[in-house]
């Protein structure tokens, strides 16, 4: 039977490693039971050695450019926020680097040295920066296309350049897995974690307690306390499209859905509509069609079907498994490159070809609704 020592607790415990350090816990290792203390301590030991391990890996980003305002004055501005090294040639994974910077540098280990951007992903809002001449000493963080499932409940440490402090570790739990906040569709899963992320500390790598890469803090929600971190595979498929072309390039099946009660209470994805010359409409899919499974991922929510979209290559033949009357038909369709927009208007009108959803777009009135939870807390 375990008991809790009688203890006042002023707060709600947010993390594994207080509930450690407060709880009792019995756990039989090698014939021993060890206690809260010990527990304590090998997540002490744990963080430590990931920060010892990644630190030198760390960078603070900063890009800034000259605007005109209204007064024919000039103004400059400046944004910051953490990047880690992703290979040893000095290639540097960051996101919401400031817009058509004139000047990007970085700060690693009390020095400074001038980036150039490689290529930026508008559609996760990731950049991929080279640094002009490489420091003597520094780590890279290995980025993994591993699909290992984390469990909720996990422990997640980020390491972070909060303003202008120095690397520091910050640790959460894993609390859900996202394909959606609000009406905006994600394109791919997103992660989202108890680490209440500051100025200056989106963009850091997150890691589990084994220091297996996790992925990158793509944003902060201040309001909860929270943030989205996008997954490490999609962070190797970015960087890797990023530093082959610049640019990267993801699937598109040209069809939109909607969801539809099934006899179970649970909802089907189903086919609503096939866009004109789209890789649907040349296939054998129909409009009413139920989508089972692309590839053999079980399609069970629009965001199943972003998800699959995002990690699917032009040119590539996937199959689709759908139920068609009370039959079950394997569907062949080619992949081809997602459409570009020709104007920002098209851009915010433009439905998502795999979701039925605007995902590039997110209204006014729904932006003001979540308090522009999605922004750099800068």
């Amino acid at each position: 039977m375990t008991c809790l020592p009688d203890i006042h607790f002023k707060r709600s415990l947010r993390s594994l490693v207080e509930v450690a350090f407060f709880s009792c816990l019995y756990i039989f290792s090698v014939g021993q039971v060890l206690t809260a203390e010990d527990v304590k301590l090998d997540l002490q030991s744990r963080i430590e050695t990931i920060y010892n391990n990644h630190h030198t890996s760390v960078v603070r980003v900063k890009a800034t450019r000259e605007v005109l305002l209204d007064n024919n004055k000039t103004r400059r501005l400046l944004k910051m926020g953490s990047g880690f090294f992703v290979s040893k040639d000095g290639h540097i994974l960051t996101t919401g680097l400031l817009t058509n910077p004139d000047r990007i540098w970085i700060e690693h280990q009390n020095a400074f040295y001038l980036a150039k951007n490689i290529g930026k992903d508008s559609l996760c809002n990731l950049s991929l920066l080279k640094i002009v001449n490489k420091p003597k000493k520094f780590s890279f963080v290995t980025l993994s296309d591993t699909t290992d499932k984390k469990k909720i409940g996990s422990l997640m440490v980020a390491l972070t350049c909060a303003l202008e402090f120095q690397v520091g570790p910050t640790h959460g739990l894993l609390q859900s897995q996202e394909f959606s906040f609000g009406k905006k569709i994600f394109p791919t899963k997103m992660l989202r974690c108890s680490l209440g992320l500051g100025p200056g500390e989106v963009g850091a790598p997150v890691f589990d307690l084994n220091g297996r890469f996790v992925g990158i803090c793509h944003a902060a929600l201040p309001d909860l306390r929270s943030s989205f971190v996008l997954p490490a595979i999609a962070c190797q498929r970015i960087r890797d499209d990023l530093i082959f072309s610049g640019n990267v390039e993801y699937g598109w099946f040209g069809i939109t859905t909607t969801r539809k009660v099934n006899d179970s209470n649970g909802f089907d994805v189903v086919i609503q509509g096939l866009l004109e010359n789209s890789p649907a409409a040349k296939s054998k899919l129909n409009i009413g069609d139920i989508i089972r499974k692309i590839d053999g991922d079980e399609i069970k929510k629009q965001g199943d079907l972003a998800n699959t979209a995002f990690f699917a290559r032009p040119d590539n033949i996937v199959e689709f498994l759908v139920v068609r009357g009370a039959k079950e038909f394997n569907i062949p369709v080619q992949v081809e490159k997602r459409p570009t927009y020709s104007s920002q208007k098209e851009k915010e009108v433009l439905i998502d070809r795999n979701a039925s959803k605007t995902i590039d777009n997110i209204s006014s009135s729904t932006a003001n609704q979540l308090k522009d939870p999605l922004l750099d807390p800068q």
